[in-house]
């Protein structure tokens, strides 16, 4: 998949899609990393990977860990409502203006996401993140970074 704010491209088992918005797992180096939510609207071209690579995730069993998330994608209010109540690490990027955000979600509007975010060296910030949803271009869960992170924080969220 190619997307309108990076040059490269993203290897993804597809998962859900609506109109809107496409969930899949990323495959990176013949390993599936987490769950990823991305907007059709910045998709600028899709081809699908027929080569050796997809064959050797194929034989090593990558392709028997994808799974579909129970997740409602009706809107984004649904979203992270799902991922709430997942109880997880999520990361919300906003790709156009290098914005980064990992923690938890507080609360999920109609319009915006509310989030309690850590610094790099895990420490929780006071103030919350408040993230529009139509500034975001990327959500993750699930991730080796995410799940890292959650291992050593898991006690303080």
């Amino acid at each position: 998949m190619f997307f309108d704010f990076d040059q490269g491209y993203y290897h993804y088992y597809p998962n859900l899609v609506n109109d809107k918005i496409f969930v899949g797992q990323e495959e990176a180096d013949f390993i599936l990393d987490g769950y990823h939510i991305r907007k059709l609207s910045q998709l600028k071209k899709v081809r699908i990977k027929d080569d050796k690579c997809n064959e050797i995730n194929r034989l090593n069993g990558v392709i028997h860990g994808v799974c579909t998330p129970e997740l409602d994608i009706s809107s984004w209010q649904s979203v992270f409502e799902g991922l709430k109540a997942l109880n997880t690490i999520i990361i919300v990027e906003d790709e156009n203006n290098k914005e980064f955000f990992i923690g938890e979600i507080m609360k999920a509007g109609k319009s915006k996401v509310h989030l309690r975010i850590f610094d790099v060296d895990g420490i929780w910030q006071e103030n919350q993140e408040v993230v529009p949803y139509s500034s975001i271009t990327k959500v993750s869960w699930k991730t080796r970074y995410a799940e890292n992170w959650e291992k050593y924080l898991k006690n303080q969220f």
